[in-house]
């Protein structure tokens, strides 16, 4: 899962080179991060149901970047209500039933995009609290994540609404020991792609068994290319909002294993 999530804290050559393949790309895919950034402001902390607007790289050789908001609303939907219902349940999508979900099938086909992202968040248990970590490369980089985007037009104000979700996939053991909610039945993490992974995330699909190129590339990310600390409260009276402190590293009482464990916070990593 990937309800909460932080974009465009990076500078934008930082997104250009993540996701840029030379120098004259590289140029334009900045330029465009910072239209984005200068329009939309840096997210620090967003929750998905809150549907904030993200970056997304659609296409594979212009490599254009347009702002989305997160949840997707398919180019099905009949009006506004059902728009508004239905965008709290496409936050996520799972990568095993994208093809079979009436919500996801024709994204699925041509509308797979990258999420750029800088990471996210995701609560672990403890003594009946809800204490958040933030999820970030090792290098702090930018993290990239598989997508799908749609356009919907409002048969009323023909305003075009363009959304996206966050593939999911099982989760890899860093995410499986900080998601441990009781009633949650599997673990799962958004779909971290490498920049091979991107490429053939974003590519013609038509001559390729989409089954076979899902199961391929919506795969844990390895844990050892990710870090994780705990932050201050993301819901309630104590969080801070969209702010940089946000991403600061809080400990937590809770977490502590005993009078000896110097950190005093729980050795999962």
């Amino acid at each position: 899962m990937c309800y909460d999530s932080l974009s465009l804290t990076k500078r934008a050559l930082d997104y250009a080179q993540r996701i840029g393949y030379s120098d004259e790309t590289i140029q334009e895919l900045e330029e465009h991060f910072l239209r984005i950034r200068e329009t939309q402001g840096p997210v620090f902390h967003a929750s998905g149901y809150s549907h904030p607007t993200f970056p997304i790289v659609s296409d594979a050789q212009k490599l254009a970047v347009e702002p989305h908001l997160w949840g997707l609303i398919p180019s099905w939907v009949k009006d506004k209500e059902q728009a508004t219902r239905i965008w709290n349940n496409t936050i996520n999508a799972r990568s095993e039933s994208l093809l079979e979900k009436p919500s996801f099938r024709g994204a699925v086909k041509k509308g797979r995009c990258l999420v750029v992202t800088d990471g996210f968040f995701e609560h672990h248990h403890k003594a009946g609290k809800s204490i958040p970590y933030l999820i970030r490369h090792r290098d702090e980089g930018p993290m990239i994540l598989a997508g799908l985007k749609e356009e919907w037009t409002d048969p009323e104000s023909q305003k075009i609404w363009r959304s996206f979700t966050i593939v999911t996939t099982t989760a890899n053991k860093l995410l499986s020991q900080i998601q441990n909610k009781p009633k949650l039945n599997q673990s799962r993490m958004p779909v971290i792609l490498d920049r091979e992974a991107q490429q053939l995330w974003l590519e013609d699909w038509q001559e390729q068994n989409p089954e076979e190129r899902i199961h391929y590339l919506c795969k844990a990310y390895p844990d050892d290319d990710l870090k994780a600390h705990t932050v201050q409260a993301l819901r309630g009276k104590k969080a801070l909002g969209n702010v940089a402190e946000t991403l600061d590293e809080v400990t937590y009482p809770e977490l502590v294993e005993d009078d000896a464990n110097d950190t005093g916070q729980m050795e999962l990593f």
